[in-house]
């Protein structure tokens, strides 16, 4: 009699450690996940998905399970390119599929069809997953409960989805649906809501609808800034596409602003490292020499190659090219021959590495000369160009 007492008192003690074993698999999985180890997280999963079946859990437990590690698998595909485990992850989110519909789980049936959408865009089958998305925004519009934020990321899934095909209107409206329910939930300075106006703006720059393009990068400009910095990878994204629109529109003076600001952010950053800040001023004095803007664009190179000369080498040879052209460009030739001069020399010195660059430094300076038709300089210098051209072309090959 005591034995079987015993018994009963062990059964549910074994049925305890049992869950508990498997509640900590899940939430190990789930740990590993958020530390974006996918490999980890599928493994954990995996058990724990083989203990929730033992143990005849509540289908929709045994569905979220599913649904977790088949995102699990789909991360491993997008961060490695591995087209097994994106296999592996549809089986996976079609058997939480099955499990959903058998058991009327409609909710999560929602959920499996927008993941299994995302996995078709990932193998681009655009048509499939299109319908799959859809077909989750037509069960979900007839359930009770609506989760706006689960139709914001399926109306801005299935929005990239409509612009890789071309489908430009449809994919504008449906990121607008999305930002829009991104703003009114999380607040217009979230990082979401402004990730959602960049590719909304992408959209309209393709369209060319530049106004709006810009009204909406303005947005996602601002909070990336207050967020994350405006040399963030998001704000510099941002910043390159909105100043492209704002030079379609022959705004000049407004993409010049854009890219003042940076360098104002950069010159006060405490600590900055200068050769950054030189570099930023190298790129802005090109955009400057490409919109006319030569006294800001001299101005820019000149402290450019200022930096530049502390190290010497290929940067400091382009700077005082880019010097050259905007003389060129503004008609002082003996100034350009000058510059390519100091080019050459800094060519010279690194030759081992930058033959092709020496060799086109030295025709452009014949080019020059010949302009001012001094043809005995640009014949001494085309000899050394062909010298050194043949001398190359035998290295190469020999």
């Amino acid at each position: 009699m005591f034995g079987n007492f015993r018994s009963l008192i062990a059964y549910p003690k074994l049925r305890l450690a049992s869950w508990n074993q498997a509640r900590g698999e899940r939430e190990e999985g789930e740990r590993l996940f958020e530390e974006a180890d996918y490999a980890g997280a599928e493994l954990h999963l995996a058990q724990a998905i083989v203990d929730s079946e033992q143990r005849q859990e509540p289908p929709n437990q045994r569905i979220s399970l599913r649904l977790e590690m088949g995102e699990a698998q789909r991360r491993q595909f997008l961060a490695g390119g591995n087209a097994q485990k994106l296999a592996a992850a549809a089986e996976t989110v079609r058997s939480a599929y099955d499990l959903a519909s058998r058991t009327n789980e409609r909710e999560l049936l929602v959920e499996s069809l927008d993941t299994l959408g995302a996995i078709e865009a990932d193998r681009s089958n655009l048509d499939e997953a299109g319908r799959l998305l859809e077909e989750a925004g037509a069960l979900e519009a007839k359930l009770k409960h609506r989760e706006p934020m689960l139709m914001a990321r399926r109306q801005h899934r299935l929005g990239l989805l409509r612009q890789r095909q071309g489908r430009m209107q449809e994919a504008a409206d449906l990121l607008a649906a999305s930002a829009a329910i991104h703003e009114r939930v999380l607040g217009e300075n979230h990082a979401s809501t402004a990730h959602r106006f960049s590719d909304l703006g992408a959209v309209h720059y393709a369209m060319c609808n530049h106004a709006e393009a810009q009204r909406c990068l303005r947005r996602a400009i601002r909070v990336h800034e207050q967020q994350s910095g405006l040399e963030s990878p998001e704000a510099v994204a941002d910043l390159k596409m909105l100043t492209e629109s704002l030079e379609a529109t022959g705004d000049v003076d407004g993409a010049a602003a854009q890219f003042e600001r940076v360098l104002t952010v950069k010159l006060r950053t405490v600590g900055t490292n200068i050769d950054a800040v030189a570099e930023v001023q190298y790129q802005l004095a090109l955009r400057y020499r490409g919109w006319r803007r030569y006294s800001r664009a001299r101005e820019l190179l000149m402290e450019a190659v200022g930096t530049f000369r502390r190290t010497g080498g290929a940067r400091l040879a382009r700077g005082y090219e880019a010097l050259a052209q905007i003389e060129e460009d503004t008609g002082h030739y003996h100034e350009a021959l000058r510059e390519l001069a100091r080019a050459g020399k800094v060519w010279e010195s690194v030759k081992a590495e930058h033959v092709t660059e020496l060799i086109r430094n030295l025709e452009h300076r014949v080019f020059v000369f010949d302009l001012l038709r001094q043809h005995k300089e640009a014949e001494h210098l085309r000899e050394q160009a062909a010298a050194l051209t043949q001398a190359n072309r035998w290295a190469q090959t020999g």
